[in-house]
C-alpha cells in the first residue's frame, strides 16, 4: 500500500468525516444521489436537500416514477439543473433497463445521463468495492498541493496527469477502497481547503511538496480569467390577489423547464404585453430593480418590474399560471428568480 492510501485510510477512521447522510451505506443510490448533488455544491448546503429528496424518493423505481416537475420543485434553489433532469433520466433507464438493479459496471455506469468519470469512479468504490479512481475539485486540490504542480488543474494536460496520479495511487487491493475514496474526499473539503488549509493536521504534510516549499497559497493554480460576455433579460412580478404569474420557460436557453416570470423584450413592451396577454390596461408598477448573476460561460442582468393588476384573466396563454404567493416556496423556481421574489 502506497504513502498516500496508507495514510488517509488510517487518518479516516480517526479525523475522518463519519455522520453524513449518505455515509455508511453501500446503497449505489444513496452514494450516487450524494456525488450528483455534491458537484459544484458545498456539503452545509447539499444537506437538506438530500434529506428532502430522499424522504421524498427513497429508492431509484420511486425517483423514476416521479414527474420531472417534482424533481425539480425538490431540487429548486440548488442550482445547475441539469443534474435533476439528468438524475431523473438516468432513473428511469435503470427501472426500464436494469430492472432497477444500479449497474455495478464503470462503463455502464459513464454511459448513463450525467455520470462521469469522476462520479462513476466514486460509486465503484464506495458502493461496489471496486479499484477505481476518483477526481473531484477536492481531490484535484489536494493533489496538485502534494504534487507541486504549477498549473491550471483544467488543463487537458494537467487534468491526464492527475487522473495518472489518481490511479497509481490507489490501495494495491480493494479491501479499504471505499474508505480511501471517502477519506480523499474528506481530505479535500476539511483540511486541504482552498484558502488556509489546515496543513499541520495533514496526514500528507510530511511529503506535500507545496508545504515543504511554502507552495500552498500558489497552489492550486486558479483558471485564467477570460471575458464574459453580459446578457439582459426584462422580467414582469405580475401581482394579483395575493398570486404571482409564472411562465414555464421553454426546454432550450436558461433555467429550461423551470418557472419564472414572464419575458419582455423591454419595459416599454410591458403594458402592449398585459393588454394582448391579460386583457387589462389597469396597471400599476410598484417597483423597479435589477438582480445580477454569472454562469460559466456569461453574466446575465436581471430588470425586472413589480406590477400590480386588477384582472387575474389569462388570454388562453400556454404555459402559464397563477400561483398563490404560499406556494412560491414550493415550486421549481431558478435561484435569482426565487431571490427576486424575496424582495418583493
Amino acid at each position: 500500500m502506497g504513502f498516500i492510501s496508507d495514510q488517509l485510510i488510517k487518518w479516516h477512521k480517526i479525523s475522518g468525516r463519519h455522520n453524513l447522510p449518505w455515509q455508511n451505506t453501500k446503497d449505489p443510490y444513496f452514494v450516487w444521489l450524494s456525488e450528483v448533488m455534491l458537484q459544484q455544491t458545498q456539503v452545509n448546503t447539499v444537506l437538506p436537500y438530500f434529506k428532502k429528496f430522499t424522504k421524498k424518493f427513497s429508492s431509484i423505481d420511486l425517483l423514476a416514477s416521479a414527474t420531472e416537475e417534482e424533481v425539480l420543485e425538490l431540487w429548486s434553489g440548488l442550482g445547475y439543473y441539469a443534474r435533476a433532469r439528468n438524475l431523473h433520466k438516468t432513473a428511469i433507464i435503470i427501472t426500464e433497463n436494469f430492472n432497477g438493479i444500479f449497474p455495478s459496471s464503470c462503463e455502464e455506469l459513464l454511459a448513463l445521463p450525467g455520470i462521469g468519470r469522476s462520479t462513476a469512479g466514486a460509486i465503484s468504490a464506495i458502493a461496489f468495492k471496486k479499484r477505481k479512481p476518483i477526481l473531484d475539485g477536492n481531490v484535484k486540490r489536494v493533489f496538485t498541493r502534494y504534487f507541486g504542480i504549477r498549473e491550471w488543474a483544467g488543463k487537458i494536460s494537467v487534468e491526464k496527469n492527475l487522473w495518472n496520479l489518481a490511479t497509481k495511487n490507489l490501495p494495491e487491493t480493494t479491501t479499504h477502497i471505499h474508505t480511501y475514496t471517502q477519506a480523499l474526499m474528506d481530505l479535500g473539503a476539511t483540511i486541504c481547503k482552498r484558502s488556509q488549509p489546515l496543513c499541520n493536521h495533514c496526514p500528507l504534510q510530511e511529503h506535500c511538496i507545496s508545504f515543504n516549499k511554502n507552495w500552498t497559497k500558489e497552489i492550486p493554480i486558479s483558471r485564467p480569467k477570460k471575458f464574459l460576455p453580459t446578457n439582459e433579460i426584462f422580467i414582469l412580478a405580475i401581482d394579483s390577489n395575493d398570486h404571482f404569474l409564472l411562465n414555464k420557460r421553454l426546454t432550450e436557453g436558461v433555467w429550461p423547464g423551470l418557472w419564472s416570470m414572464p419575458e419582455v423584450r423591454n419595459f416599454k413592451s410591458s403594458s402592449s404585453w398585459l393588454k394582448k396577454n391579460l386583457t387589462t390596461e389597469n396597471f400599476r408598477v410598484i417597483k423597479e430593480g435589477i438582480y445580477k448573476t454569472s454562469f460559466t460561460h456569461y453574466k446575465l442582468n436581471i430588470q425586472y418590474q413589480h406590477i400590480i393588476v386588477h384582472s387575474s384573466k389569462l388570454n388562453k396563454v400556454k404555459n402559464y399560471k397563477w400561483i398563490n404567493k404560499n406556494n412560491i416556496k414550493n415550486t421549481a423556481l431558478p435561484s435569482p428568480i426565487r431571490k427576486i421574489f424575496s424582495t418583493l
